[in-house]
């Protein structure tokens, strides 16, 4: 690395409606701030975020800006919407573990998925509900979810305004407890429920409907309605210019917001109004610069003096304290946005053997943990090594204790570099072969306790290399493996020696990082996002094509292992020396050192053409210099 290197009865009940107050023609603050051709980018002066967000699409897909993405559905083999592995029924609903460390999605029928370090604790299907057919369906489709405090359960609303609790999620009651016999019957709802928010200390919940009607159980204090405001829901003498989409709570839970669909946001009780989209000039779902597409969701900023609202092709419009971190608004993708999330800043530091010893002392969200790739990397521990272990460790002994620092949200990288017939040329690479494994001089050991692992030769304990004399021209790709190849150009029947270095290298870094994994209870780690480092100072060739084709080979080998994203840290500038300028694939994040601007200038992409965005791909990651506060120099990072 380089070296700085979320009462009374004004609710939404059919039965209350004559509650409701006379007109009084109070400002709307709908009427107040959704934006057509505007931009969904609001760039702010902030230096660093303080909180990212991730964006869930019906398909299934996951996004991530200045958050990270543990994995989609496709990671568990679905195909979206449609294919030949296709989801049940679309994605509505996201919520995220306290720590940011993983998530859930709620599919409309009441399927769960978790990811990172999300526990699944159930789902409609545990109850005996067959989903949305079968012999017993839902009364109506599931709308929404949420997580309580501490990530232990989760709620889940469905659109009649049932609740079902998971884990340790208590049921405070649902709107059939206000005697509302759904969408049908004797009292129906007026306006289908369309989420749920839960109160800071998972004591309670609201409620929400789409005629901005609000429902409080437990400890969730009632402090107004759409209604309140002269409001006549969604028809009648005043209605919503749209139907409300979202809502958000404040951090004491004394207070919420509403969203709807046409950017309007109304504030309640110690919630304070920031702005709408039409603040933006933008004019609702029509006129003259109407949203491009609906808003359908919103979350609440750190602190809650600030709030972000998300349309259906992933435009982000952000008010208040709440940065901007980038969007999808210009962007195709394969299915609509339905949900969005806030997870905490994502800050903490980069170890590797140069620093192994110079780790945090308390527990970090964030930290990039080296995995060696020896012998294939220029960056490696010695045998002789004591202060970071050996080669068998892949992630040294001293950065063992990273792990357990960072737990689920390590992000393991890799030295990378192409150079497949100077491999062992070095005379400080020698094989290591554990004690009491076989000894095969073609062959480089890893620790004994590798069982079942890619390239794993459980007999003799031992990473086998693809041929005796460490040139790696014969080792195999699979075809699962070869897209990025064949795009580049390449015949995956031919792959060659470069990208058959990568992937190998790759491989073997995997390995040795899934070992350590393993010994530290952390199984889920290697699923986590990669990055290879991409230096100047690697074993690289003067052949940029050659070199670029490592690089992929690397990024299909990791792919075809489950990792999910795949990141790449370099500058501008060692990009273009050593790749020429390749294109990387769709949707890499880059992960940037900062040249000593402020890690804001480099997320903006406003530090200087060496530290712009590099191979098409967007910054995810700043480092942004080094401290010595744990006894030694130790890199630090942020999120954009």
């Amino acid at each position: 690395m380089f070296r700085h290197s979320r009462g009374a009865i004004l609710r939404s009940l059919a039965i209350s409606l004559a509650l409701v107050l006379a007109v009084l023609a109070l400002p709307t603050k709908q009427a107040t701030r959704s934006t057509a051709t505007l931009p969904a980018s609001h760039l702010t002066s902030s230096t660093t975020a303080s909180a990212g967000y991730l964006l869930a699409g019906a398909d299934g897909s996951v996004y991530g800006f200045g958050a990270q993405s543990y994995g989609s559905t496709y990671s568990d083999g679905l195909t979206g919407l449609g294919g030949t592995h296709p989801l049940a029924a679309p994605i509505v609903g996201m919520a995220a573990t306290p720590d940011g460390g993983g998530y859930w999605m709620v599919g409309k029928d009441g399927g769960i998925f978790d990811f990172g370090n999300a526990h699944f604790y159930g789902s409609t299907y545990t109850y005996g509900i067959t989903g949305l057919g079968g012999a017993h369906p839902l009364n109506a489709p599931i709308v929404g979810m949420a997580a309580t405090p501490n990530g232990g359960g989760y709620w889940l609303v469905a659109a009649d305004g049932g609740v079902f609790d998971f884990g340790n999620a208590h049921f405070y009651g649902s709107t059939y407890t206000y005697g509302i016999t759904g969408l049908s019957g004797a009292h129906p709802l007026n306006a289908p429920i369309v989420g749920i928010v839960p109160t800071p200390n998972g004591g309670g919940y609201w409620l929400i409907a789409a005629d901005g009607g609000v429902f409080d159980f437990g400890d969730a204090g009632f402090y107004g309605s759409t209604y309140t405001y002269g409001i006549t829901g969604l028809s009648g003498a005043h209605p919503l210019n749209a139907p409300i989409v979202g809502m958000a709570a404040t951090p004491n839970g004394e207070g919420y917001w509403m969203v709807a669909a046409d950017g309007g946001v109304f504030d309640f009780g110690d919630a304070g109004f920031y702005g709408s989209t039409y603040s933006d000039g933008i004019t609702g779902l029509g006129g003259a610069h109407p949203l491009n597409k609906p808003i359908v969701g919103m979350t609440v900023a750190p602190g809650g003096n600030g709030y972000w609202l998300v349309a259906a092709d992933g435009g982000v419009f952000n008010f208040g304290s709440a940065p901007f971190l980038n969007s999808l608004g210009s962007e195709q993708i394969p299915a609509p946005i339905v949900a969005m999330v806030m997870v905490p800043q994502e800050h903490g530091y980069d170890v590797s053997n140069f620093n192994c010893q110079d780790l945090p002392n308390s527990p970090q969200g964030l930290m990039f943990v080296e995995t060696n790739g020896y012998p294939f990397s220029f960056d490696y521990a010695p045998p002789s090594s004591t202060a970071c272990g050996t080669p068998s460790d892949g992630i040294s002994q001293g950065l063992m204790a990273a792990l357990e620092i960072a737990g689920n949200a390590t992000q393991p990288y890799l030295f990378v570099g192409d150079s497949p017939s100077a491999t062992n040329a070095n005379p400080a690479v020698t094989d290591y072969v554990p004690s009491g494994c076989a000894t095969d001089s073609a062959d480089v050991g890893l620790a004994a306790n590798g069982t079942a692992l890619p390239g794993w030769n459980s007999t003799t304990c031992q990473y086998d290399e693809p041929s005796a004399g460490g040139d790696f021209t014969n080792a195999p790709v699979t075809t699962q493996g070869c897209q990025l190849y064949v795009d580049a150009g390449h015949s995956c029947g031919a792959p060659g020696p470069n990208f058959n270095f990568g992937w190998q290298q790759a491989i073997f870094g995997y390995d040795t990082a899934t070992i350590n994994a393993n010994a530290a209870d952390l199984p889920n780690i290697v699923h986590n996002t990669w990055w290879l480092d991409v230096e100047t100072g690697g074993t690289w060739t003067s052949n940029p094509q050659s070199n670029y084709d490592a690089i992929l080979g690397a990024i299909s080998a990791l792919e075809s292992l489950g990792v999910a994203n795949v990141g790449v840290y370099s500058t501008n500038y060692q990009w273009s020396q050593i790749t020429d300028g390749g294109t990387l694939p769709s949707g890499t994040s880059l992960w940037v050192p900062d040249p000593g601007a402020s890690p804001a200038s480099v997320c903006q992409g406003t530090a200087g053409s060496s530290w712009s965005p590099f191979g098409g791909g967007a910054i995810r990651y700043v480092q942004y210099g080094t401290t010595g506060q744990f006894g030694g120099a130790i890199d630090e990072d942020a999120s954009c």
